[in-house]
């Protein structure tokens, strides 16, 4: 496992194409960003171990500022 240090506003990015933003670190709780392809599926752990069945994609797209 590659472990890395980010701060807020820092991100890296894995395969040249799905970018993970630090976007806040609230105590022990860190909200991130993740910017992949339609075909990349992105599921939390937890729902992975839920059931059987494999997750379905959601994303909520957030509105980008302009500035």
């Amino acid at each position: 496992m590659l472990v890395l240090r980010r701060k807020v506003g820092e991100s890296i990015v894995l395969a040249g194409v799905i970018n993970v933003s630090v976007l806040a670190v609230e105590g022990e709780r860190v909200k991130i960003g993740i910017s992949a392809p339609p075909d990349v599926s992105i599921v939390r752990e937890e729902l992975l171990h839920n059931n059987n069945e494999p997750a379905e994609p959601r994303t909520t797209p957030i509105q980008q500022s302009t500035r």
